[in-house]
């Protein structure tokens, strides 16, 4: 199968084997072998089996009464809705695919024009791929009887080597803003009475370098994030924006339990005994109070890693088998 890739990022060609950034959607492309261009180049592709689209999402600004988004910085342009990526690349090619970027509702935030834009560009498109069974709800009540599945969220490992022991310490998932939803998942790994770290992100707010007990992370590339992350003990995320839930992958390989969202797939199928509904933290604390005995962390820890060996998280050829058997059905 003849794979191409359409994002927002400029470089073109394959994803090499020992690439340090392995997100999960250069995941994907190394396991499909695509060739990946830059989406505003959509007319030169040709001759592919299979195409997929990953829309650029433009950046969130608030403001008082709410969010806008800021269209101005050139690798999130979605003026690009407007011109004709799917019909073009429907003669060119057998197959076009749209993958969910972010959260299913973000175009909501869009103004009127561009939401009918990215709409009709999707009911143009043979297949939607969905982060999540409960995003796939979502497309489907917007596009009946379309072909509309998941592409699981995948992770291949880099070189890392295993830590001895798990240092005494949390980590949460994002910083404080309604994104990552970090005010809530620091109050819930408060409970741990340990350090809690960050990562740091573009949504880092002024002011987090003053709350107490909180160390900020610097921003490294994924291999690298891997290798940090692998000595925590625990780890909280209350984000309330469903997307592709690698942080609970990432925990599950490092068998550390993770509380987090049970929207997220990664998070539901890994750690079902610590899925939450994201508002419900009180008993997202009674969780962090009962993990910190030994047999129920080994128990939550266990199972992650039991199931992530097997899944298709984390099985290059399952993973692929199941990709082209909704392609090709």
């Amino acid at each position: 199968m003849k794979a191409a890739f359409l994002t927002e990022m400029g470089f073109e060609g394959k994803i090499p084997a020992n690439h340090l950034n392995f997100r999960t959607e250069f995941c994907w492309m190394f396991t499909l072998g695509a060739d990946h261009f830059n989406i505003h180049t959509y007319e030169k592709v040709k001759g592919y089996d299979i195409v997929f689209i990953i829309f650029p999402k433009a950046m969130v600004k608030l403001n008082a009464f709410g969010v806008e988004m800021t269209t101005t910085i050139p690798d999130k342009d979605i003026s690009i809705y407007s011109k004709p990526i799917v019909e073009v690349l429907k003669q060119n090619n057998k197959k076009v695919c749209y993958i969910q970027e972010g959260p299913h509702w973000l175009f909501n935030e869009y103004d009127m024009a561009t939401q009918f834009h990215f709409y009709n560009q999707l009911a143009e498109c043979d297949i939607l791929f969905a982060h999540n069974q409960s995003d796939v709800k979502f497309y489907k009540g917007l596009f009946p009887g379309k072909k509309i599945d998941v592409i699981p969220t995948l992770m291949i490992a880099p070189p890392l080597s295993e830590p001895s022991e798990k240092q005494n310490k949390a980590i949460i998932g994002g910083n404080f803003c309604r994104w990552y939803g970090g005010f809530q998942s620091y109050m819930v790994a408060s409970t741990f009475e340990c350090p809690i770290y960050v990562p740091s992100s573009h949504c880092k707010r002024p002011g987090e370098e003053q709350v107490p007990n909180l160390i900020h992370l610097p921003w490294v590339n994924w291999t690298q994030w891997m290798q940090q992350l692998s000595n925590f003990k625990y780890a909280v995320n209350l984000m309330p924006t469903v997307a592709a839930g690698t942080f609970s992958l990432n925990c599950a390989y490092w068998g550390i339990p993770c509380i987090g969202n049970r929207d997220m797939d990664t998070q539901q199928t890994l750690f079902p005994g610590l899925s939450v509904n994201v508002y419900d933290i009180k008993t997202a604390i009674d969780l962090a109070d009962l993990i910190k005995d030994t047999t129920p962390y080994n128990n939550h820890s266990g199972h992650a890693r039991e199931v992530l060996q097997s899944s298709y998280h984390f099985d290059q050829a399952r993973w692929l088998a199941y990709i082209e058997k909704v392609i090709n059905e």
